[in-house]
């Protein structure tokens, strides 16, 4: 499976520094090799503030369920400072859905 994780940035938050956002994703997710990925257009359906703000992406592809259940553990237990963490899961095929 891949994962996708999106980080939504919370209201009083502005980056728009890619390399910064790149640099500050990959540290926070170092233990699950985050691929690097840009930015994604969510449903706001999908968001905490249901903007049509992009929001910053990585991969991490390959996954294995132990991975992934490591992944939502970590993302509970040390929240992102000024981001709001959504997380995506693709099994074989090309829909996701969302598990976090």
């Amino acid at each position: 499976m891949d994962l996708r994780v999106c980080f939504e940035n919370m209201e009083s938050v502005n980056v728009n520094d890619a390399a910064m956002m790149k640099h500050y994703a990959k540290s926070y997710l170092a233990d699950f090799d985050p691929e690097w990925a840009g930015f994604i257009m969510l449903p706001h359906d999908e968001t905490m503030r249901a903007t049509m703000e992009p929001a910053w992406q990585v991969l991490i592809r390959d996954a294995t369920p132990r991975t992934e259940q490591e992944l939502l553990r970590y993302i509970d237990e040390n929240p992102m400072a000024a981001y709001h963490v959504h997380v995506y899961r693709r099994d074989d095929g090309p829909n996701e859905s969302k598990i976090h």
